[in-house]
């Protein structure tokens, strides 16, 4: 099976019909296309953070995507100032908003945004904004708490009624990062959108076919593995890009059902960008994750 022209990626901004965890991943990925108007670096901040108030200030069109860009361009000053806007941000109207802001917090890392982030978890409603402000709070805390091992160690916690039994493989990392970064990142980030799905078991790694095979037969679910890549980063007219594949196989046997390619751009990141390169990588890699679970069934 190929995946078919239309169901490739696309990062034309679309809004959302529905409160739907793939339109909504689909909205935040297309914002990184777009772009904010230059500011001095000084004013930088309150530029932005005027354009993420809501409601938006007299003479001012009330539209998400403005909201958005700014959330996501706020998390990319590095500048403790930031956090009250975003802060602020948590309780937008929007869910594709709110899940932006949710993403600039962990990607500032500051621990003055634990309070806020707590406060909105508590209270979220919508299933990807939660799951991602759960995401930023763990980072926070990740941050906080002694130096551990290194890699991805995703969750082989029994899923209830789960249809598809799925193992990842190690990533292949063609980019200039370490291994264990990338496998992190991209791997974690992988995992964690198939379990807010709710349909996948994990296999364990270094799983034997024959381990596998009782477990198919047993639950009856149906198995695929996952041949996971990141290419290149490319940092080519002075934007950063970021290209995911996934190579599905049936599982355990291994024959090619297909591939799944996922990329975004994230104009005016510098090269060395350690932050932009994590988040980037992983939007990307949760997006691959969900055309795949939209396409192999």
């Amino acid at each position: 099976m190929t995946v078919p022209a239309w169901a490739m990626p696309t990062l034309a901004l679309r809004r959302c019909r529905a409160p739907h965890r793939v339109l909504a991943w689909l909205a935040v990925l297309a914002t990184f296309l777009l772009t904010v108007a230059p500011t001095r670096a000084e004013g930088r901040v309150a530029f932005l953070s005027e354009r993420l108030k809501y409601p938006p200030g007299s003479g001012k069109a009330d539209d998400f995507r403005v909201r958005t860009n700014a959330a996501l361009a706020l998390g990319a000053t590095d500048d403790e100032d930031a956090i009250a806007p975003l802060c602020t941000g948590l309780d937008d109207p929007s869910e594709v908003v709110r899940q932006a802001v949710a993403v600039a917090l962990k990607r500032l890392g500051r621990a003055s945004a634990h309070d806020c982030l707590q406060r909105r978890v508590a209270v979220e409603t919508n299933a990807p904004v939660k799951a991602q402000v759960k995401r930023a709070l763990d980072a926070l805390d990740a941050a906080a708490a002694p130096a551990g091992g290194q890699g991805r160690e995703p969750s082989t916690a029994t899923i209830a009624n789960a249809k598809y039994y799925v193992s990842v493989s190690k990533v292949t990392n063609h980019t200039t990062r370490a291994a264990a970064d990338v496998e992190r990142i991209v791997g974690g980030a992988i995992a964690s959108k198939l379990a807010d799905i709710g349909e996948y078991q994990l296999a364990p790694q270094g799983e034997s076919n024959s381990a596998a095979k009782a477990a198919l037969t047993k639950r009856k679910m149906k198995g695929y593995y996952l041949g996971v890549s990141v290419d290149k980063l490319d940092y080519s007219d002075g934007s950063l890009h970021v290209r995911v594949k996934i190579a599905v196989f049936s599982y355990p046997d291994r024959d090619l059902r297909g591939e799944v390619p996922a990329g975004a751009t994230l104009p005016g990141a510098r090269p060395g960008d350690s932050g932009a390169e994590e988040q980037l990588m992983s939007v990307v890699a949760a997006r691959a994750a969900e055309l795949f679970a939209q396409n192999f069934k």
